[in-house]
């Protein structure tokens, strides 16, 4: 249904409908602002790159190919936005992680600690992520947070299925390491007491 809700808007859109493209980036939007903002670890940039992924959409629309799905199209702009921002951002100083964006709505029943270790959890796993080389990063964020086999990162990213698969497996190795370092420095602490 997905998929040909967006032929149907791509096609208005071709057709010269303003409202198709509006709705488009509606469908759309808090999917790329999300990716492009666990990149990131800051919501000023995500929010550039958002808006610079749907500009070249505009551009790239009437490219598209009806052969795969839609989404896919998206986030290979996405990621390509990403991607060329971190290379540029190389030679600047780090940022610190903006954590005002949520993953999820905030139910208005979440209590002030729980807010505080969602909160706390977030920022200890950007702070892994940003550990993991950048195609490491990219593959685990497209594949947990966002659902993507590895067949389609690899169409994503434009890398063959082994490597891929590869990044996952060595991001979630890395990742897993972290956090047995983090455990064994908890035991120590505790056992100091």
């Amino acid at each position: 249904m997905v998929a040909t809700e967006d032929r149907r808007l791509i096609n208005r859109i071709r057709n010269g409908d303003k409202g198709a493209f509006e709705e488009l980036v509606k469908r759309h939007y808090e999917d790329i602002f999300s990716y492009c903002y666990r990149r990131t670890g800051n919501r000023e940039d995500a929010e550039d790159l958002t808006q610079e992924v749907f500009l070249k959409l505009v551009k790239a629309i009437y490219k598209y190919r009806h052969t795969g799905k839609f989404r896919n199209f998206i986030f290979t702009i996405a990621v390509n936005c990403c991607n060329d921002f971190i290379r540029r951002q190389k030679t600047r100083p780090e940022k610190e992680p903006d954590d005002t964006y949520l993953d999820s709505a905030v139910s208005g029943e979440m209590s002030p600690s729980e807010h505080m270790i969602k909160r706390e959890n977030r920022f200890i796993l950007y702070e892994r992520l940003s550990g993991l080389k950048e195609e490491q990063k990219e593959a685990l964020v497209l594949h947990y947070f966002h659902g993507f086999k590895a067949r389609e990162i690899a169409e994503i990213t434009g890398v063959p299925l082994a490597t891929a698969k590869s990044r996952i497996r060595q991001g979630l190795e890395h990742l897993k390491k972290e956090y047995e370092k983090d455990k064994d420095k908890h035991i120590e602490r505790k056992g100091a007491r």
